[in-house]
This record gives C-alpha cells, sequence and structure tokens, in this order.
C-alpha cells in the first residue's frame, strides 16, 4: 500500500539516509548525518488530563499478552508471512487505500469515544485478508531476510529497494486503527490481539536488515502502538496492562549496536564509494593515484547530483576542476605526518597519491572513533558527554576527501540512537501509569509517592534513569513528569485525573 506510487523506499548512501520523523502518511526525511542547530524550544500548550480509571491485574496476570507466549514460538522465516500480506495488500484498489490513509491521522488523534466506529470498520474491512495472512506469522521468530547486500558493491546497495519498509509501516497503521476501533466497542482481546501482531511487526521491520533505516521505522510503529494502548488505558473498563507491556523485549526491539556498526561498514574506506579494493600497503605511483581520483571524484559529483545551496555547488565545482584537490595537498601531506604508516615516507608520495592515503586515513580515524564512542552503553553517556559529543560528530574542519565523506556516509549517532530511547520512556511511562491504575484498585486513591506503590513498582525514566518525577495535588489528581529527550523535548509533564468508581 504504497502511499508515494513509484517513489519506493531506497536505501541511500549509508542506508540511512533517510529518517522517519513520525508515523503519519505524510512522512517527512531528514538526514541524520546532518545535526540541526539548536534552538529555544518554545512552550507547548498544556496536554488534556489523563483520566485514569484504577483496575486490578488480570487473573492470570497474562492473560493479556502484547507479545507471544513462549510456548507458541515458533523457529520459522517472519518475513514470508509479511510479504504474502503485502501482496493481498497490494490487490485493495487505489481508492479503498486512499480512503483509509486521509482519514487515518485524524481518526488515530481522536479520543476513542469520538470515534467514528463504523466508518472506521469500514475502511479496514478491504485489509481483512491481508491482516489474517499476517496473523499466520505472528508467532514465527526467525528475522532472517537476506538480500545479500554485504556482499553488494556501494553503487548496488544505493540501488537496492527496500518496499517492504513502506509497506510494513502502512499495516501498522491499520493495525493501530482496528485496535482503536475495537477498545472503542470494548473489545479488550481483539484490540490485544491487533496489538500484539503489531509489535511482531515493528521486531520483523526493524530486523529484516541490519540498515539504520529498517531499525528506525520498526521503532516509529513500536510508537505508534504505544500511543494507541494510552488511548486505550483511559477507559474505564479496560484491562490493566502492566504485565503484558512488562512482556515486550523492548532491549530487542529498539537495539541500534548492530545496525550502526553495519552502516560504519559503508565506511571503511573511500575508494569503496566507486568499487575500489583498499590501497595496497605499496605506492602506487601518480598514473594510477589520478586515475583513482577521477574514478572517486565521479562517483561523489553523482551523489551530489542534486543541490541545493552555493556552497554545496562551489565544493562540487571546486572537486571536478581539480581545484579542490589542489588545496588538500599540502594539509593531507600534513596529516599524515600522524599516520605510522607513512610519516617516513610521505616524500615519496606523488600529490594525487598523498590525498589519497590522508583521506583514506582521516576517514578510517573519524569512523573507529565514531564507533569506538558508540559502544557505551546509554547509562554511561552523561558521564564523559563532552568527550562522546566530540568523539560522534565530525567537524566540518576536515581536510581531506575521506574527512568530507565522513560527514556524508556517517549517520548522526545521537540521532539514531535517541530514537529507540525516546519510545523506550514511553514504554516505561505507560507501564508507571498501569502500577498507578493497579495501587489505586487495591487504596481507592492515587500514592502519595511513586515509591511506594503496591502490588508492583513504578518504572524508572530511561532517559534520567531516575523515577519519573511525581506530584501529588489531591488523592485523585497528581503529575508525572518525564526528562526530555534529544527530539521530544514539548508536553514533558502528564497531568492525571483518576476516576475512581464505588
Amino acid at each position: 500500500m504504497n502511499v508515494f506510487p513509484g517513489k519506493p523506499v531506497v536505501i541511500l548512501c549509508c542506508f540511512a539516509a533517510a529518517v522517519w520523523t513520525q508515523l503519519s502518511h505524510g512522512q517527512v526525511m531528514r538526514s541524520p548525518a546532518i545535526e540541526k542547530s539548536e534552538t529555544v524550544v518554545e512552550p507547548a500548550s498544556p496536554s488534556p488530563p489523563l483520566v485514569l480509571h484504577a483496575r486490578q491485574q488480570s487473573d492470570p496476570p497474562l492473560r493479556y499478552r502484547l507479545w507471544p507466549a513462549p510456548e507458541r514460538r515458533r523457529p520459522r522465516g517472519a518475513m514470508v508471512a509479511v510479504n504474502r500480506s503485502m501482496l493481498l495488500v497490494a490487490q485493495v484498489s487505489a481508492k479503498q487505500k486512499r480512503d483509509f490513509l486521509d482519514r487515518y491521522d485524524a481518526w488515530s488523534q481522536m479520543p476513542l469515544d469520538e470515534l467514528p466506529v463504523e466508518q472506521a470498520k469500514a475502511s479496514c474491512l478491504p485489509f481483512e485478508t491481508a491482516i489474517g495472512v499476517l496473523r499466520t506469522g505472528e508467532n514465527w521468530m526467525d528475522l532472517k531476510y537476506d538480500l545479500g547486500l554485504e556482499d553488494m558493491s556501494f553503487s548496488e546497495k544505493l540501488g537496492t529497494l527496500l518496499p517492504e519498509l513502506q509497506e510494513s509501516r502502512d499495516l501498522a497503521r491499520l493495525l493501530c486503527m482496528r485496535a482503536r476501533v475495537a477498545a472503542a466497542e470494548h473489545r479488550w482481546t481483539d484490540a490485544v490481539d491487533d496489538l500484539r501482531l503489531g509489535f511482531r511487526l515493528s521486531e520483523i521491520t526493524a530486523h529484516s536488515t541490519n540498515t539504520l533505516l529498517s531499525r528506525l521505522i520498526g521503532i516509529a510503529i513500536s510508537e505508534s502502538l504505544l500511543e494507541t494502548i494510552e488511548s486505550m488505558i483511559q477507559q474505564p473498563d479496560c484491562p490493566n496492562l502492566y504485565w503484558a507491556l512488562a512482556g515486550l523485549p523492548v532491549d530487542r526491539l529498539f537495539e541500534m549496536r548492530e545496525a550502526i556498526e553495519y552502516e560504519s561498514t559503508v565506511a571503511y574506506h573511500a575508494g569503496i564509494l566507486a568499487g575500489l579494493d583498499e590501497l595496497p600497503d605499496e605506492i602506487i605511483g601518480e598514473a594510477r593515484a589520478l586515475n583513482r581520483l577521477k574514478e572517486l571524484s565521479d562517483v561523489i559529483a553523482t551523489m551530489y547530483d542534486s543541490v541545493n545551496t552555493p556552497a554545496e555547488t562551489t565544493w562540487l565545482h571546486q572537486l571536478s576542476t581539480g581545484v579542490l584537490i589542489t588545496m588538500m595537498v599540502q594539509p593531507s601531506r600534513q596529516l599524515l605526518l600522524e599516520n605510522d604508516d607513512w610519516k617516513e615516507r610521505v616524500d615519496e608520495l606523488s600529490d594525487a597519491e598523498a590525498v589519497l592515503r590522508a583521506s583514506d586515513f582521516e576517514l578510517s580515524r573519524i569512523r573507529e572513533r565514531w564507533l569506538a564512542w558508540s559502544l557505551l552503553p546509554s547509562d554511561l553517556w552523561d558521564v564523559s558527554k563532552a568527550e562522546r559529543d566530540a568523539a560522534m560528530k565530525v567537524s566540518t574542519d576536515t581536510v581531506t576527501l575521506g574527512g568530507q565523506l565522513a560527514r556524508v556516509m556517517l549517520p548522526s549517532f545521537q540521532t539514531a540512537t535517541s530514537s529507540g530511547l525516546d519510545v523506550k520512556q514511553q514504554h516505561h511511562r505507560l507501564l508507571t501509569l498501569e502500577a498507578l491504575r493497579m495501587h489505586a484498585a487495591e487504596t481507592g486513591a492515587l500514592p502519595e509517592a511513586i515509591d511506594n506503590l503496591t502490588p508492583v513498582p513504578a518504572w524508572l525514566d530511561p532517559i534520567s534513569r531516575k523515577p519519573f518525577v511525581y506530584l501529588r495535588q489531591t488523592p485523585t489528581e497528581a503529575t508525572l513528569s518525564r526528562a526530555a529527550g534529544r527530539r521530544n523535548k514539548e508536553n514533558l509533564t502528564l497531568s492525571i485525573n483518576l476516576q475512581v468508581t464505588q
């Protein structure tokens, strides 16, 4: 159900050159290799109070599951069911697809008691068979989907299409809407069934490849599902989903390390862009160096075939005319004096080879520094924040072609990792809200403090690594505040209004 006909999702130069900032069908793409300048965040208008209803845990506790039960899991390939489902979606008429997508954003933001249930059900109905086929693979846990990306040249990777990612996002919208309809009709088992299938789709999408693009789209799917759950738990008879949420493997769902390591392989050496082998240890001579520079320059020009700024135009002109290479000769020789392998042989190199060798050296230095600091777990990020931020950001003062390429080829680590951390925070906050509902069911009131809940504990804010900030005004009114994330700095505080049923 491709929203943009004729514009399939493409793996860009480092696969994650597109970050989906939200899950609406009017997605905006931005490059994570480019850091946005810091801006002052204007105060957001306060969100309406979150209405909670006291609710005990289910009996048995895992009556509702958002992840397949252990005894149901099977070691089969999950993408088989996903691809079969997509083929069936492709048979739905364009008008029916558009009718659903045009209404999705408005319907997904409505309170459940305002949702036009019959219209929403009718809009989802054409996709019933596709969802049924998708459900056949709900318990298939093998995520392998071998596209042979590791063995492709850079140009082949650049041209690889991944329409599956776009289609997965559309399937996720259907599941979210089906869950909302079921919740509006108080069919809680059906709602949870669709959400569980959605979280499996999130994992399958995220891990079908090791690209950051697939990870980020998988995370966006989970984010939409969690937003649906937040709407559901405000209904008076919604079951308590504390244990269902606790059963989600969030560390796996939002894991980024393998994708970050995979992305780094595209920046292994500068010549990889043109499908060239690594430079040999021995000197190659001026003629071969000039040919290699020419091939590399041609590929870079192709990558930038559409430029938007005078600075980019100037840079490309300097590259094509050789002016840029000439400007890099002296800084390149200076840089090679810091390289143990070449500092004694710098004078033996032609100007062209000096630029090539220095480009590989600077690119390797930036890449290895970027990879090394990405190994730190999130709970240590603040310990050496200044050093880490400096190491992870590619400076604009790079002196070689390799340094310039690093700015394009290496995605922003902060942008990549913040998405998963922000959604993990959303998950932990939902668990805390469900713990509050459970506490209120036992005591008839909100707790005085968040550290004395009964019978289950609140979860920590994964960004601050401390409890969410909780303040009770009355036995039925309180606020719950979270730490500001890198991309989500608005509506930090929830106002909670507890409705107690006599």
